[in-house]
């Protein structure tokens, strides 16, 4: 190269430190998701990259755990403990933590024949069974009406009946009366023994089984990573695999409620995965593959 004078030098220079500036930053955009995708309107969050609501406005974040730790966040969530609270799910037993774990960056709920039986009796009966589960909610953490709400996971590779595991959100008080008066929203719940299907319903007084659920809301292997999320409205939800919209839906509660009631007021985010019955459509046996366990990488939150 031939030689430069110093101001010349000083030039070039600042445009080679220039350049590595802008590499640095495209190297650190690349990082993150795709920046064509049509939701990103703008920087990020919290929560990522901020997405467009329909009809205008962005997003703006409310909630989300990444689980970089090595512990579940208990200033965001809570555990389930049957022998406690009542609460099951088919024939499991939820033990707090016991099933429940943060490691390498995901919240992993297993779901397991213990090959003994249990003693999970509660306060609302008995309950003896040789199957565990993992559940975690945002119940007095973190609850909100209206907004979207995203989780991106992987449920497990169980192919034969008897493994069930839901992304749920439930209210935070029963407004309106016990189940299903007050609502439930299942965003993305599966059973093994219709592993494409990964469905989202919703429950209240005058639920249609055929039209509040969508029944066409499938993946080809959900034991890969796939992002499931709704996007709750006054008149309407809309709920989604991958960016794409696989079911919307309005409801009309029975009298004397008028939509949007019953879901009109907090709800909560709740992840869990156990087993299912004795019998039914999804029995749980010793056929059944376990240990399963549901993966999830994030959770989110917008208002």
């Amino acid at each position: 190269m031939p030689s430069l004078p110093s101001p010349g030098r000083r030039l070039l220079v600042v445009a080679l430190a220039i350049g590595l500036l802008v590499v640095a930053a495209v190297a650190t955009v690349q990082t993150r998701p795709d920046p064509a995708d049509p939701f990103v309107v703008g920087p990020s969050d919290a929560c990522g990259p901020v997405l467009a609501k329909p009809g205008g406005g962005t997003w703006e974040c409310s909630f989300f755990d990444d689980f970089d730790g090595d512990d579940l966040d208990l200033t965001r969530w809570i555990t389930q403990d049957t022998a406690r609270t009542g609460f099951k799910s088919g024939l499991t037993c939820y033990r707090g933590a016991s099933n429940v774990a943060v490691r390498s960056g995901t919240l992993l709920l297993e779901a397991r024949d213990e090959g003994t039986i249990l003693n999970c009796d509660n306060p609302y009966g008995s309950l003896r069974t040789p199957y565990t589960g993992g559940l975690v909610g945002t119940r007095t953490h973190f609850s909100q009406a209206y907004g979207r709400f995203e989780i991106r996971a992987k449920y497990p590779t169980a192919r034969t009946p008897g493994v069930h595991g839901a992304f749920w959100l439930y209210p935070l008080r029963l407004s309106y009366g016990r189940w299903p008066a007050s609502g439930e929203i299942d965003v993305a719940e599966w059973w093994s023994n219709d592993p494409t299907l990964v469905l989202p319903t919703l429950h209240y007084n005058g639920r249609n089984f055929h039209a509040d659920s969508g029944w066409d809301c499938r993946v080809e292997d959900v034991s890969e990573f796939h992002t499931y999320a709704v996007e709750w409205f006054a008149k309407e939800m809309r709920f989604s695999i991958d960016g794409e919209m696989c079911w919307a839906r309005r409801w009309a509660p029975d009298a004397p409620l008028v939509a949007p009631q019953p879901f009109d007021r907090p709800f909560s985010i709740i992840l869990n995965m156990g087993v299912g019955t004795v019998d039914g459509t999804n029995p749980v046996s010793d056929a059944t593959d376990l240990p399963a366990t549901f993966v999830i990488d994030y959770a989110r939150a917008w208002r």
